[in-house]
């Protein structure tokens, strides 16, 4: 069941159509001090952000695979990405996943340690975290 539900939707913002809502994306972003290219979403239908609880949804046409070449890594972005933002974290993080070797994981929680840190960790359900630079996922 989608935690988007109609109580959700009276309390939020909701932006539509798809070069409003990527610019909002990138805007929320910023405001949370987490790199803009975060959320490579494309086709998107609908935003929505709460902002007394930091909950972000986007809902997109289809599911894309979007290739970070910094690191080198795929990651799946569901036709529905659910989160909570707080400042330098993404947490309760739900579809969104990172291929690793040939199995695609999900990750629940994005973090830096401090705003002003070069690092930001990814975070699975089992617990397992991996860190990369910044600068890769920076639009």
């Amino acid at each position: 069941m989608s935690p988007i539900t109609p109580e959700v939707r009276a309390k939020a913002e909701i932006f539509t159509g798809n070069e409003v809502c990527k610019e909002k994306a990138k805007s929320l972003l910023r405001e949370y001090c987490l790199p803009d290219g975060l959320l490579p979403v494309e086709d998107v239908e609908e935003l929505g952000y709460v902002k007394e609880t930091g909950f972000v949804w986007v809902k997109q046409k289809n599911e894309i695979i979007h290739k970070f070449d910094k690191v080198g890594k795929q990651v799946s972005y569901a036709k529905e990405i659910t989160s909570y933002f707080e400042k330098c974290k993404i947490k309760k993080l739900s579809g969104v996943k990172s291929k690793e070797v040939m199995i695609w994981i999900s990750l629940i929680e994005i973090f830096f340690e401090d705003p002003t840190s070069d690092k930001v960790t990814m975070k699975t359900p089992t617990g397992i975290s991996k860190t990369f630079p910044k600068v890769a996922f920076e639009a």
